[in-house]
């Protein structure tokens, strides 16, 4: 027997048309900064009615004028502003898709997923024009670039392969019907198209559909996820180009949420400003963000802080950074776990109800409690494992919000134009999804018997050390506890007794030498967390850390550095051995172990 309960779509146009009657007068403020070049004020500000009114007039423009009838591919090369939302809720509810391209990664990449998309159209910020010619060089599908701002196209129109049509951003929407006939969407239909960051060979695109996307900012409102609350500003440092910025803006237009939108400029002392000039209630961003503005507020203390909560991952938030930030200014930092192919935000760290003291602080430094719209396993050689801190193994996942596969385009089959990246071919990826319909994350870690999820490493940053798994995490939470670190990322070392042994690549406060000393100071500091095979004896100073686009310590570059010899190493004593080996110089040891 089926409910006699009425069956309606869920899509994105739903959630526009609401934010835009409902809440209409709810403000959205982009924060230019200063000294940018912008013909704009610092703060410009517009509401949830513009927004769709705008929006709107978009959909007509790249229907009338640009031949968008179907789900054509409509790309974004921009930072976190209004026209970005603009751009992405136009598309979506006109039917056609929305492919935000992230600036951080390399063109190559950026190439690569125009031409597997097959991207008809891009909107691009004028500061990124010139970057977005040289990719475009090599692309196929692309007829036209949409220039945000009022500026004349014509003046952009020689930084663009010939055959691309060059249009002006506000000229193109000027005169437009603010209002559109939306269609009635099967929510199924795709709404985003967006991308994994390629770390481990060609970038891999996920499709959200509308229903997932819709289903998301209804999750995002729960008090166990990131409770998105009508009328407290939200800050939103996570761009638009990562997972659509976690989904906080559907949230936001359809609990009346005003948004907070940093444009391009996202440092330190920028943030500070925008902080102190629009009081965010709540925000997002990768813990690089909040480690930069904390050590920016210690030479400028905020007159008055107005953020409460502070929503971070991307990558894992290391437990000092947590304490620092409630101790010093009583905000909270929310672990928060996900990735593209869960739509991101999988986990939230909400300690239980009445937890207190170390068991509180046990569950904040956890990944938090996986949802009951996220079914999920741990898996060890094989083996499903049961839910316990003591048995680790790979996370798998499935879900209404989980992607089943990858997507496939067209222009990957083999000879077309997409069918390579860097000289090897292109795979389907299809060892990421197990034969009985689950995602594997790549994650390594352990669920609690109520749900809390910890994941101690990535599967192929685990170090495998004599036969036993040492996680590059740990270490690196613990390294960053201490006052003389600034950051540290932990990878594997050729080790000829051990096969591998962790190196510490660290960078230091200011003042602090980087002598053999100062790492064994630092081994030392671990010691009473854990056991001495576990400590790292090779340590490696550097003035700073290579990131993926996400923020993310990218160890792939790090390894590459490795390799190629371009760290001076210092070896401290090893497992098993009576005392400490001091090299002549660590450049030495270096090339001794590079031959």
């Amino acid at each position: 027997m089926l409910s006699t309960m009425m069956d309606i779509p869920l899509s994105l146009t739903r959630i526009l048309e609401y934010g835009a009657s409902v809440h209409g007068n709810t403000t959205v403020t982009t924060w230019h900064g200063e000294g940018t070049g912008s013909e704009f004020d610092p703060a410009e500000e517009v509401t949830f009615r513009d927004i769709a009114a705008r929006a709107a007039a978009f959909a007509h423009a790249i229907h009338d004028d640009l031949g968008i009838t179907g789900d054509e591919r409509v790309g974004s090369f921009m930072w976190n502003c209004a026209e970005h939302l603009e751009v992405m809720f136009g598309t979506a509810c006109k039917g056609a898709i929305f492919a935000p391209l992230n600036k951080q990664l390399m063109n190559d990449q950026i190439r690569h997923i125009i031409n597997h998309a097959e991207i008809s159209a891009i909107v691009c910020d004028p500061r990124l024009a010139q970057q977005l010619g040289k990719v475009l060089t090599g692309t196929t599908s692309v007829a036209s670039v949409i220039i945000t701002g009022a500026q004349p196209a014509q003046q952009f129109a020689h930084l663009f392969p010939r055959g691309v049509e060059v249009y002006s951003y506000e000229a193109l929407i000027d005169g437009r019907s603010t209002v559109y006939d939306w269609p009635e969407l099967d929510e199924r239909t795709a709404a985003a198209l967006c991308y994994s960051t390629g770390t481990t060979g060609a970038p891999k695109g996920v499709l959200y559909s509308h229903r997932s996307l819709y289903l998301e900012a209804m999750q995002l409102r729960s008090s166990d996820s990131l409770c998105i609350t009508h009328g407290e500003t939200f800050l939103c440092c996570i761009p638009i180009c990562h997972v659509l910025s976690w989904g906080v803006p559907f949230t936001c237009f359809m609990t009346g949420t005003p948004l907070v939108l940093p444009d391009a400029d996202v440092s330190a002392p920028t943030l500070a400003k925008a902080i102190a000039a629009t009081s965010p209630r709540v925000a997002h961003g990768v813990p690089t963000i909040w480690i930069q503005l904390f050590v920016h507020y210690m030479h400028h203390p905020p007159e008055r802080m107005t953020l409460t909560e502070i929503y971070a991952g991307g990558s894992p938030v290391p437990p000092q950074l947590i304490k620092m930030w409630e101790e010093r200014y009583g905000v909270d930092i929310v672990h928060v776990w996900g990735m593209v192919e869960t739509s991101t935000v999988g986990s939230v760290a909400r300690p239980p109800q009445g937890a207190s003291g170390d068991t509180r602080w046990a569950y904040r430094v956890s990944q938090g409690r996986i949802p009951a719209s996220l079914e999920y396993r741990v898996v060890n050689d094989g083996q499903v494992v049961a839910r316990t801190d003591r048995n680790a193994g790979e996370l798998q996942v499935r879900g209404n919000l989980v992607t089943g596969s990858y997507y496939h385009s067209p222009t990957a089959e083999p000879g077309e134009i997409a069918s390579e990246f860097r000289g090897k071919q292109v795979e389907a990826a299809e060892d990421r999804f197990t034969a009985d319909g689950w995602l594997r994350t790549g994650d390594v870690g352990s669920v609690t018997k109520d749900g809390f999820l910890t994941v101690e490493d990535r599967a192929r940053d685990v170090i495998r050390s004599g036969g036993e798994w040492i996680y590059s995490v740990q270490l690196e939470n613990l390294i960053m506890s201490n006052s003389r670190v600034v950051e540290a990322a932990v990878i594997g070392y050729p080790d000829k007794q051990w096969v591998e042994r962790p190196l510490a690549v660290t960078v230091l406060a200011e003042g602090v030498s980087p002598t053999i000393e100062t790492a064994e100071s630092l081994r030392a500091s671990m010691r009473k967390e854990l056991p001495s095979w576990m400590l790292p004896e090779y340590w490696t100073f550097v003035k700073s850390i290579d990131k993926t686009s996400v923020g993310k310590f990218d160890k792939k570059d790090l390894r590459a550095h490795l390799a190629e010899g371009e760290y001076n190493i210092i070896r401290l004593k090893g497992p098993g051995e009576s005392q400490r080996l001091d090299p002549t110089g660590p450049t030495e040891l270096n090339r001794e172990n590079q031959q």
